[in-house]
């Protein structure tokens, strides 16, 4: 599933918008859904933070409350995956170093060909989509595709029997799995550092090896180290 995530102030523009995402999605196959918001609101940072979708964000460079910038930040806070593209009457060149910064795909002018630049960029997105690795299982009836950028961990709960899948946005996901399956689902960043739990490794900040703690970059700390994994996890 997709999510084209519209952040935009004017009815007209948005309406315009919409009827853009609709006709390039006329060619794929892939589902997809449009949100939309009049301006940065509680709902928008909710989405940013807690959503493990893929979501391709439009946001207009000037609204009531915020700027795309005021966004972008906002949303990189937490989520360096998700593309952006902004929606502006001016052109992006003034722009550079935020686009860097933020990493945002580019800026849109309103005026001039949007619907040419816009199906341009979103080929770019669909193609990042495309090739991103995922995780794919099924739990309860429900068919789960979680991004491995966004897991941190995962680990086996000795009282529920199930391993435990721990993602960057704080969600958790419960999976009936054996870990050493689960683990052959993963790519290379993934390693044993418990024989109870896998880590992303590229989401580490440190390992305290004399507390036999793990320390990752947004701050959370879990007390699933081995020594016996030490030699493997400090040549990496």
């Amino acid at each position: 599933m997709i999510n084209f995530v519209i952040v935009e102030d004017n009815k007209l523009h948005r309406k315009r918008l919409k009827n853009i995402i609709l006709n390039y999605m006329m060619k794929n196959k892939m589902e997809f859904d449009i949100i939309e918001f009049e301006n940065d609101c509680p709902e928008l940072e909710s989405l940013m933070i807690s959503s493990d979708n893929n979501n391709i964000y439009i946001f207009d460079f000037e609204l009531p409350n915020a700027t795309a910038i005021d966004l972008s930040r906002k949303l990189r806070e937490t989520d360096w995956i998700s593309p952006i593209i902004v929606f502006t009457v001016n052109g992006g060149m003034a722009y550079d170093t935020f686009k860097q910064r933020l990493q945002i795909l580019d800026f849109v002018n309103k005026q001039y060909e949007a619907e040419k630049n816009l199906f341009e960029l979103f080929d770019i997105c669909l193609k990042q989509i495309v090739k991103k690795k995922t995780l794919k299982f099924k739990y309860k009836g429900v068919d789960y595709n979680i991004d491995l950028n966004k897991i941190l961990y995962i680990y086996r709960d000795t009282v529920e029997r199930k391993c435990i899948i721990n993602t960057i946005n704080n969600k958790k996901y419960k999976v009936i799995m054996n870990i050493t399956d689960l683990v052959s689902k993963l790519d290379s960043r993934f390693k044993f550092t418990h024989k109870a739990c896998i880590v992303n490794t590229e989401k580490v900040e440190a390992f305290v090896w004399k507390d036999n703690k793990i320390i990752f970059e947004n701050g959370e700390e879990i007390y699933f180290l081995s020594k016996t994994h030490k030699k493997e996890l400090i040549n990496l």
